[in-house]
């Protein structure tokens, strides 16, 4: 879910900025999930990167890799803003006093989005990885895959964190399921 335009989005602060949010106590966003989000896009950018430069090379069929990088990474920033503008709604909910099941599920199942993201970024970096001649670029492809990697597993950790925020019990095996569906990839 993109953030509409005509409200802040986190994704346009220069990196600084961003990092600066993070950092402030100020405010209770950005934190674990946005930055994971963030992360992944990292990750979808490095991706593209090397994507680009196999192309240049002649490197056959990366074409379609590197447009979905770009879904990805989009897709990605996008949940940065998601993650947080989720994380406002359920703390305004639990200042309230009320107790609105639509807030809880969009703030525990935003991480599994972020985390199935970034689980098609490692997938598509593992296909890449696994073509010949790749050159120095594999570093940044191994790089992009541990960040994304260690954004995924941050995504997961927040998710089973979040399962006790449901009180059906349906709900949370629910989580749990899409949990251990994240983990097998």
């Amino acid at each position: 879910m993109a953030a509409p335009s005509d409200k802040f989005s986190l994704a346009s602060l220069s990196l600084g900025e961003f990092l600066a949010k993070v950092a402030s106590t100020a405010e209770p966003v950005p934190a674990g999930g946005s930055v994971a989000a963030f992360t992944g896009a990292a990750s979808a950018a490095l991706l593209m990167l090397a994507c680009g430069v196999l192309q240049r090379h002649h490197t056959k069929g990366i074409t379609q890799v590197q447009e979905r990088a770009a879904e990805l990474q989009q897709r990605l920033l996008d949940l940065v803003d998601e993650d947080a503008q989720a994380f406002q709604a359920f703390l305004e909910m639990k200042r309230s006093g009320r107790d609105t099941g639509a807030v809880v599920t969009r703030t525990s199942h935003t991480p599994l989005v972020i985390g199935r993201a970034c689980a098609d970024v490692v997938d598509l970096i593992r296909h890449i990885e696994a073509l010949p001649r790749m050159g120095a670029i594999l570093g940044d492809l191994r790089a992009a895959r541990h960040l994304a990697q260690a954004a995924l597993v941050s995504t997961i950790d927040i998710a089973e964190q979040d399962i006790g925020l449901h009180t059906d019990l349906s709900e949370q095996q629910a989580m749990r399921d899409a949990i251990a569906e994240l983990r097998r990839r």
